[in-house]
């Protein structure tokens, strides 16, 4: 059922399982199993890329929470320490919350530029998709 075409040595990461012997002996009239499969494969790669990408955003995102709340309480231990404290807890609590706006503002544009990339990454992915679907002659 093979049409003369050598079977790849991918590696699937199952020692001792031959995954391209298995394709190859389920072929169907027509069908070239093994680019279907490499296809699929793409689709993995850039899930894992897509993942790889997302969590990486999201353990930035906790490293900078953890800063501002580090360097929040910093400055709060500081100003607290601070004999004139009483007659600036006005001014205190105004340039705290117009620090917190900005560490806000900071982790919300961290957040959307992660985002952008994860976006990015399925776009692509989708996009080599279909040029793959039209070049075997499939309606997309």
């Amino acid at each position: 059922m093979s049409d003369n075409k050598s079977t790849p040595n991918i590696d699937w990461g199952l020692p001792g399982f031959d995954f391209a012997k298995l394709i190859e002996s389920c072929q169907i009239s027509g069908v070239d199993m093994m680019s279907l499969i490499d296809m699929e494969k793409k689709s993995i790669d850039a899930l894992t890329e897509v993942n790889r990408s997302a969590y990486e955003s999201w353990r930035n995102l906790m490293v900078r929470q953890t800063e501002v709340f580090q360097e929040t309480m910093k400055a709060i231990a500081a100003e607290a320490g601070s004999e004139t404290v009483a007659g600036r807890r006005t001014e205190i609590a105004r340039q705290g919350f117009e620090k917190a706006l900005a560490n806000m503002r900071q982790l919300a544009e961290t957040a959307t530029e992660s985002q952008k990339q994860t976006i990015e990454i399925m776009h692509q992915r989708f996009e080599e998709g279909m040029a793959a679907m039209r070049a075997r002659g499939g309606s997309a």
